[in-house]
């Protein structure tokens, strides 16, 4: 039977953050939604029903998420490599790398809504158009019906259609196969963006708290603190903008075009504050180790603990819109 649950974020990448636990290592989750914190699986998490399932003639609906796990298997031993090496000057693992942060921040349900919400309403535009006048909606109609699009067993008058449109008690959706399709289009044009930053990666000192990470780990900001939260949002093409990325508790990455390839080691406030982007933008659940590590949301504010972010109304009641 193919699998129904499909990971937006690679097991091979959430299991860096882990802890050894029976058969499946185990995360500790701090949830936005359900205002708790608990353990749980790294099956269990960042996974969505037949996300990756497509319905293409002559093909398998798992035809794309058995690719993906070709992907990741590979994936998997680049970020072994990176992580023992505290390095990521291979130039081979270093692309495997850049290709999970790429992939990231296409393929996730956060923009999937912000996609589908965009056709909706344009497809309200286009029916508040073409319900402007009785004669207007049976002109499209009769076109429709014509092309083979509406069966001629379908009655629906004006007037009931205008009064359902102006109900709004309905929802589009886009087709999956299409989702899937436009991710991997866009991916392969945003792709050399990537390519073209500069990165240094982040060393963590040895006793620190160390990174987390969460459901929605590509994370893209101004370079500017000034900038953010404004009304334009950084775009993974403009200039002054930066992406961050964690790749264990000990590594992570940030991504710019100023930059230029390197590796520095941070400082306990460093990490914190890397921690405090992921939080910013994660989508319902950040994860960890434990519950021991630190975090800031602003340049200027002490090292908050862990222990607090469950209370932590930043946490709760907003989350960034930079994407």
């Amino acid at each position: 039977m193919a699998a129904r649950k499909h990971h937006y974020v690679p097991q091979c990448y959430l299991k860096l953050f882990s802890v050894s636990h029976k058969k499946i290592p185990q995360l500790t989750v701090f949830d936005r939604e359900r205002k708790k914190v608990y353990k749980a699986g790294i099956d269990n998490v960042a996974a969505q029903r037949d996300f990756n399932a497509i319905d293409v003639e002559g093909m398998d609906a798992d035809a794309f998420e058995k690719s993906m796990s070709g992907f990741e298997t590979q994936l998997a031993d680049a970020l072994q490599r990176i992580v023992a090496a505290r390095s990521f000057a291979n130039e081979e693992d270093r692309a495997f790398l850049l290709n999970l942060v790429g992939l990231t921040a296409m393929r996730n349900p956060r923009l999937r809504e912000t996609i589908r919400s965009g056709h909706e309403q344009v497809a309200r535009l286009i029916m508040d158009q073409v319900l402007s006048s009785k004669e207007m909606y049976e002109s499209q109609v009769k076109k429709v019906r014509e092309a083979g699009g509406l069966p001629e067993s379908n009655k629906t008058s004006y007037e009931e259609m205008k009064r359902f449109v102006e109900g709004g008690q309905y929802e589009l959706t886009l087709d999956n196969t299409f989702q899937v399709g436009q991710e991997m289009r866009v991916f392969d044009k945003i792709l050399p963006l990537i390519f073209q930053r500069g990165w240094i990666l982040l060393r963590a000192p040895e006793n620190s708290s160390g990174f987390i990470t969460s459901d929605h780990p590509f994370c893209l900001f101004w370079t500017d603190p000034k900038r953010r939260g404004g009304f334009y949002p950084p775009g993974l093409g403009l200039r002054g903008t930066e992406i961050r990325f964690t790749i264990s508790p000990r590594l992570a990455l940030v991504g710019a075009f100023e930059l230029k390839n390197g590796e520095v080691d941070v400082s306990e406030e460093g990490v914190a504050g890397i921690n405090g982007g992921v939080i910013a933008l994660a989508e319902a659940q950040v994860y960890a180790r434990d519950q021991n590590f630190h975090y800031a949301m602003q340049p200027d504010e002490p090292l908050q603990k862990a222990s607090r972010l469950i209370t932590d109304k930043r946490f709760l009641l907003h989350r960034a819109e930079e994407e």
